[in-house]
């Protein structure tokens, strides 16, 4: 896989948590995300891609989907709201972007 496919998956993936944070900063009622609460998503951005590069690149490439909703679920562990639930849909949205940006 080349690095500049798992570059632009790092900057599509990136922007896509970033407009979550905003969005759930906003329906919450709270301040916007400043700079350093933002470097957090960027790290999360960047190991979803390189895990996505790992995926399609040697693993397989069918059910990417039914893989980002178990990496999502694990992340939200345990799930006790809706909020719990939607996490785990904005990592198979990731996912998918993923699997647009990095499957050949």
């Amino acid at each position: 896989m080349a690095f500049g496919r798992i570059l632009l998956a790092w900057v599509v993936v990136g922007l896509w948590l970033a407009v979550w944070a905003f969005g759930e900063r906003r329906m919450t009622g709270a301040r916007t995300p400043s700079r350093a609460e933002l470097a957090p998503v960027a790290g999360e951005a960047l190991l979803l891609s390189l895990f996505a590069g790992l995926w399609f690149g040697s693993l397989g490439s069918g059910a990417w989907w039914l893989v980002f909703l178990l990496l999502g679920g694990l992340m939200a562990w345990p799930v006790r709201s809706v909020v719990g639930a939607a996490r785990i849909a904005r990592i198979v949205v990731a996912g998918a972007l993923l699997a647009w940006t990095l499957h050949p």
